[in-house]
């Protein structure tokens, strides 16, 4: 039932943009561009009552005067003319809205009696909207991208659901820049009538969407959340950010979206028993997310970790006991067997400090033989050069051949990683990568998160990112894995 309410606004196959415009500075010509410009395949009508043609379509004085009905009406027309819009909507059978227009309960008692009236009319004709005071949305699939800024998020197994456009903007272009990809974005703006549990449901039920990525400033109802969210929780991951947590926060939500921010601590205790893993910002949002897309669950707090460098082992051990896992000590039988693989300088413990001269082959058989310990329920390797397979890593001078050697070095981290994917799945442990790219200048750098997302994975920047990663799966895998 959530599949068939939510298929016009998600995968629409047609469109009506009201207030379309052939200004280039307007969100009318903007919007309307994003969707002609990603391809989208549908009819696009647009109503603006002193054009005859936009952007190169039929444009039409009104909805009333379109030639069928469209699945999706995009409204971008000033406040007091949008009750009209919804009517003419409803009007003419449109099942679906999305409201960029601001200027709602998030300002004043006029902006909230208005979108009391949008809502009402919407409901009494069976038609729902997202927002008002929205950014919009985007549905690869359906090459359908109605937001501001230009850029087309692929495909992909993430969906997002935020309150906020521009965070919408950045998680999708970060994913997209990281090499993975969306199934539905959605900026929710007010939430007058869809509220985050409503495409919290949806996106639970979707096929195409594996892990749930959220911001959220406030809700509408916390109790529905919680169980919509424990439900949904059982079948996928779900990561949110809470803004709002500080007086000043909490402030800023209640203008920019009309949220009500709630106590922080509340929340805590609603992720808690539903399952919901919270991130502490938005790079934590990114990394937990892409790292449920392939990292196996695991079992416990025991953890494993071979480094390359001294110090990145002692922050390591030092992040992850503070969050609580157990950093192991390793059995004897273990440290003899280590001793065949490694220089004999070795720290003989856990972190197992590589030092210098360790082969390739036998940094991965070392990893391999603590992954092999009972007591270790995952791993954390750092600084990934040593067990890259490359000959040499001197830069030549020479321009062409630097960019070549360049290009052959993030050819080489991918096959690392290909190799730590390997051995994650052989033993059923996750296997959480940190590594800094010392020779990479900025456009290599991130040319390797690229090449890296393209093999499922994500090398990341800090031992204490990884930490972190490492704790959202404990978390998780102990959610699924309670009993009712």
């Amino acid at each position: 039932m959530t599949i068939r309410i939510f298929e016009p606004l998600f995968h629409a196959r047609s469109a009506t943009f009201v207030g379309a415009s052939n200004d280039p500075g307007k969100w009318g010509f903007r919007t309307l561009k994003h969707m002609i410009d990603g391809g989208f395949e549908g009819n696009i009508y647009p109503v603006n009552p002193k054009e005859n043609e936009i952007q190169g379509l039929t444009a039409f004085k009104s909805i009333t005067d379109l030639p069928d009905t469209p699945d999706l009406a995009v409204i971008i027309v000033p406040p007091p003319a949008v009750p009209a819009v919804i009517r003419e909507c409803v009007a003419k059978g449109i099942k679906a809205g999305i409201i960029i227009t601001a200027g709602f309960a998030e300002t004043n008692a006029e902006g909230e009696r208005l979108q009391k009236e949008i809502v009402e009319t919407a409901r009494e004709g069976g038609m729902i909207f997202t927002g008002p005071n929205c950014n919009g949305l985007m549905s690869p699939r359906n090459k359908q991208y109605i937001q501001f800024p230009s850029f087309y998020v692929p495909p992909g197994p993430i969906g997002i659901i935020t309150q906020s456009g521009n965070v919408m903007d950045s998680l999708s272009y970060q994913i997209g820049m990281h090499g993975f990809g969306c199934s539905v974005c959605v900026a929710s703006g007010n939430e007058a009538l869809l509220h985050s549990e409503d495409y919290l449901e949806y996106l639970g039920d979707d096929p195409h969407t594996k892990v749930i990525l959220s911001y959220i400033e406030g809700f509408k109802d916390g109790e529905r959340f919680m169980e919509i969210a424990g439900r949904v929780g059982k079948k996928k991951p779900i990561v949110m950010l809470k803004a709002g947590k500080t007086q000043a926060g909490a402030r800023a939500a209640a203008s920019h979206t009309a949220a009500i921010a709630g106590s922080d601590a509340v929340f805590d205790a609603i992720c808690r028993q539903s399952g919901v893993i919270r991130a502490g910002s938005l790079d934590e949002l990114l990394h937990m997310g892409l790292a449920f897309l392939r990292q196996p669950l695991p079992k416990g707090r025991g953890l494993g970790i071979v480094t390359a460098g001294g110090g990145w082992g002692v922050m390591a051990a030092d992040a992850c006991e503070e969050l609580g896992f157990d950093v192991v000590k390793l059995p004897d039988e273990t440290i003899r067997e280590l001793d065949k693989l490694l220089p004999a300088w070795w720290n003989r413990g856990n972190p197992v400090d590589l030092v210098a001269g360790a082969a390739v082959d036998n940094i991965f058989k070392s990893i391999e033989l603590v992954m092999q310990c009972p007591s270790v329920d995952a791993m954390m390797f750092l600084s990934i050069m040593p067990a890259m397979r490359k000959e040499t890593f001197d830069q030549p001078h020479n321009a062409v051949e630097r960019e070549e050697w360049g290009k052959q070095m993030i050819v080489a981290i991918a096959n690392a990683m290909d190799e730590f994917n390997a051995i994650a799945d052989k033993y059923g442990k996750p296997l959480v990568v940190a590594s800094e790219h010392m020779w990479a200048n900025q456009y290599e750098q991130a040319a390797i998160e690229y090449a890296v997302g393209g093999r499922n994975a994500i090398c990341y920047r800090m031992p204490g990112a990884a930490a972190r990663v490492l704790d959202a799966l404990v978390k998780y895998g102990s959610y699924v894995n309670r009993k009712s």
